[in-house]
């Protein structure tokens, strides 16, 4: 019938005849030869498209939709081999999208991850970290979640060196930009009292004796010694990737951005992993570019050189990572803000402006999305100069580009995100439940119409649930001390449409409409017809990528409405 075109193609134009065929955009059966696969009915669906509408059923041919509507019209696409699949009245979303994942958390997993705790614990922490290793016989003893104290003067591996004056040690801070190790690892990194400061980072010293006290402060410090890690083996990395991707794919999350791509192993476990037929939620990785001269430079830029290798159905790497400052946390904020005066202190700033905007340009040219980390008002204000830049170099590429953590934007910059086609991205997952959404402008970029985003920046927290935040996000909580909550409708936007968009993949995913890839959540309730502080507890009952269930929850119900 479509001679050599492929299967794909063909099934999108058997879509397209179904819909004009029938005169709706809730489309019915195509030919006899072309039945559905699947046809998933008697749901509470919300597709998510143009109008918002709502189906009852959706019927699905080679992973894609074919059918949305009603029972009567969908059922109609079912043949004598379609399965069908009751969906007994639960609400159906389109496939989740988290905005800000780190991959690397399978790696972390093999590492000491105690969870967040205070630096007064770490003798305890230690003790146990050193008794219950996650890979016996691995060199090193990394432990990550720590606290660093507010008073650096107080910070020292004084403990380290006496429990471990053999083995190497790493513990890093929860947010993972500051480390503190043992002599043994300086050793190894051959950091000593003559080694300069890294550009963009600093080595701790004693005030004394100027001798290394063991605290890396920054990513580009950290680097130093992480250079110096052996991999885990193979098989093992493998096998915590994939409790990974079955713990997103609980969630009903079936789309992600990998924010900070350090290496290749991260590349290649995914693209193995995808080749080798396991259910992987669709990837797009930001291969993180280092400014700085030296050996981590040489080997980043080799990555995104390379990156294009590991590209997969379900794996992309058409995307760059470029921090601009640190954290506004303790030991010591490195973040870049607003002064009073209206001035950016760009004491922290990891970048020169010219070169951010020489490489902007360039990548954009390169057709190459880029997520820029930004912990504060400056950053953010220079992150958007950056942009304009390109934009003004290569005209409107189509390319969503991101401000990451958009958070606490100067009033000045708000209408910009929309003027410049840029994502404000946003983690709320590290305020949960009712403060899921504090410190973070939502009303105000939406009412800007800046196109939002959000992640959970695992694994700087405890979890990757992405319903504790969306509660946050609409509490009234948040409503009555800041007025920047958003409508559950608005906040759905974010992890749906909004996340298919920000990737350029908007055709395919972020709505359930004909032609579009057969990704859905089924949920326990139904979040708009449910009190706001119920909506943490969700569950997810059935995940579907590509057309298959690829999640079921054992032993499902469904929680009665209020």
């Amino acid at each position: 019938m479509f001679g050599n075109i492929s299967k794909r193609l063909a099934v999108r134009i058997v879509a397209v005849i179904c819909l004009f065929g029938f005169g709706s955009g809730l489309a019915a059966a195509g030919p006899a030869q072309e039945h559905a696969d699947v046809v998933y009915h008697n749901g509470k669906i919300y597709t998510m498209d143009e109008q918002r509408s709502r189906a009852q059923a959706v019927a699905v041919k080679d992973g894609r939709f074919i059918a949305v509507g009603s029972d009567k019209q969908v059922l109609s696409a079912a043949g004598p081999d379609t399965e069908k699949i009751d969906l007994a009245g639960s609400m159906t979303l389109p496939g989740l999208h988290d905005a800000h994942f780190h991959l690397m958390v399978a790696m972390m997993n093999l590492e000491c991850t105690p969870g967040n705790f205070d630096q007064e614990d770490l003798r305890e922490i230690l003790e146990d970290c050193k008794a219950n290793p996650e890979v016996p016989g691995y060199p090193w003893l990394i432990v990550h979640g720590m606290e660093f104290e507010e008073d650096v003067k107080k910070i020292n591996n004084d403990l380290l060196n006496e429990m471990f004056p053999d083995t190497p040690v790493l513990v890093r801070g929860f947010s993972g930009h500051n480390r503190l190790v043992n002599d043994k690892a300086l050793a190894l990194a051959g950091i000593d009292k003559n080694t300069p400061d890294p550009s963009g980072g600093e080595i701790g010293r004693d005030p004394e004796t100027g001798e290394p006290n063991g605290l890396l402060i920054e990513l580009a410090a950290g680097f130093l010694v992480r250079e110096r890690f052996p991999p885990y083996p193979k098989d093992v990395v493998h096998k915590e990737m994939k409790k990974v991707f079955r713990e997103l794919l609980s969630y009903g999350v079936t789309s992600i951005q990998d924010a900070s791509v350090f290496d290749e192993e991260v590349l290649q476990t995914v693209s193995a992993l995808d080749k080798e037929g396991f259910p992987i939620p669709y990837v797009l990785t930001h291969q993180v570019w280092y400014p700085h001269e030296g050996e981590t430079r040489t080997r980043v830029e080799e990555m995104i050189r390379n990156r294009q290798q590991y590209d997969t159905e379900h794996l992309s790497t058409r995307a760059i990572k470029v921090f601009l400052d640190g954290v506004p946390i303790p030991p010591k904020p490195t973040h870049v803000p607003i002064r009073d005066d209206g001035t950016i202190d760009d004491t922290h700033l990891l970048i020169q402006r010219d070169v951010l905007a020489e490489k902007y340009i360039e990548w954009d040219r390169q057709g190459l999305k880029i997520k820029m980390h930004t912990a504060a008002d400056g950053s953010a204000r220079i992150g958007l100069d950056a942009i304009e830049a390109a934009r003004k170099a290569n005209g409107d590429s189509g390319i969503w580009h991101e401000i990451v953590h958009a958070y606490d934007i100067s009033d000045a910059d708000l209408p910009r995100f929309e003027k410049l086609r840029t994502v404000a991205e946003m983690s709320p997952y590290f305020w949960h439940t009712l403060l899921g959404g504090f410190g973070y402008q939502f009303a105000s970029l939406d009412e800007n119409n800046a196109l939002m985003t959000v992640g959970s920046d695992n694994p700087s927290v405890p979890s990757f649930n992405p319903y504790p935040p969306l509660e946050g996000m609409v509490s009234s909580f948040i409503r009555f001390f800041t007025g920047e909550s958003l409508p559950i409708e608005k906040a759905l936007e974010l992890y749906t449409r909004n996340g298919a968009i920000s990737m350029g993949r908007f055709r395919d995913m972020g709505s359930i409409e004909v032609g579009k890839i057969a990704n859905m959540a089924v949920l326990d309730r139904d979040l708009l017809d449910t009190w706001s502080w119920r909506i943490s507890s969700t569950e997810v009952l059935k995940t579907i990528l590509d057309g298959k269930i690829v999640y079921e929850k054992k032993q499902a119900h469904v929680t009665p409405l209020d």
